[in-house]
């Protein structure tokens, strides 16, 4: 071979390995874009004023993250025998909504999963940082040793991207699922009635079923109108407009929270009372 051929092979040589260096670069910085949309997605929460300020908020933090923080805030996050669950603010004047993302697996699974981070986040700094004396041009050998090494990381490097990617396929889905069933009617109503059950005379209704009650449970809904009046005079004056009902006593039924007895009286007539169902939660703002 003469030396424009030996000096063609070389250059064809480092060609390749710069192309290598390139491929993998970019598939660590593809793996670290995933990173940021499932620590950005994974978790939505916040009252229904500001819900879409606080995503935009962690959206915009997470890109700010560099790889290593990714990855605590993925493992702490992300992985279900890690992190811990949302918390709702204790003053609360307005409905909270909150959506958590988890991957699911025992103890071994994500004691797996931390370890192939941490070593996908070895394999970046080593290329990043401590591969140019891998870079001889000037020897034939070297190069080849850099291509092989190049391709070894690859080989290792790319089943964390494809889970990642799976992951976040996954969060993509349950995403558009949930987006599809709160414009569906179904979901409309739904949210209808969280809004009901968290709207002030609700609230009211639940205070005075679980502190006024009689000895059977069941507490006169009459006594919570008189409270409603004291409390929320503007919330009784705008019922009807606001809740779309005439009357506390159809208010309580809608929500789906009470049970609702009319009790006929000895004189004739009846009271109507009501009483909490089982496993209702509503809880009074800052109670």
């Amino acid at each position: 071979m003469d030396k424009a051929e030996q000096i063609l092979r070389n250059q064809s040589t480092c060609d390749e390995v710069l192309r290598k260096v390139g491929r993998n670069v970019l598939l660590f910085q593809q793996i670290e874009a995933l990173l940021k949309f499932l620590v950005a997605n994974h978790r939505r929460d916040g009252s229904t004023s500001n819900f879409e300020e606080r995503q935009q908020q962690r959206t915009e933090r997470a890109h700010k993250q560099m790889m290593g923080k990714l990855v605590e805030q993925f493992t702490d996050g992300i992985l279900s025998d890690a992190g811990e669950p949302t918390v709702e603010p204790e003053d609360l004047t307005e409905v909270w909504m909150s959506f958590t993302f988890k991957t699911s697996g025992d103890r071994e699974f994500y004691e797996a999963q931390r370890a192939d981070m941490k070593r996908m986040v070895d394999e970046r700094n080593e290329l990043i940082h401590h591969f140019m004396p891998r870079w001889q041009p000037d020897s034939p050998e070297k190069m080849a040793e850099a291509a092989k090494y190049l391709d070894e990381q690859r080989a290792r490097v790319l089943p964390m991207f494809e889970h990642l990617r799976s992951v976040s396929n996954e969060l993509i889905d349950v995403g558009q699922s949930m987006a599809a069933f709160m414009a569906s009617e179904e979901g409309q109503r739904h949210f209808e009635l969280i809004l009901l059950q968290h709207s002030p005379l609700v609230l009211v209704l639940k205070e005075v079923a679980e502190q006024k009650h009689r000895a059977d449970g069941w507490a006169y809904l009459a006594d919570a109108g008189r409270i409603a009046w004291l409390q929320e005079p503007e919330a009784v004056t705008h019922m009807k407009e606001r809740q779309g009902h005439a009357t506390l006593k159809k208010l309580a039924v809608a929500s789906d929270l009470f049970d609702v007895f009319d009790e006929p009286l000895p004189a004739g007539g009846y009271r109507t009372l009501y009483k909490a169902k089982a496993g209702s939660t509503i809880k009074r703002d800052g109670a």
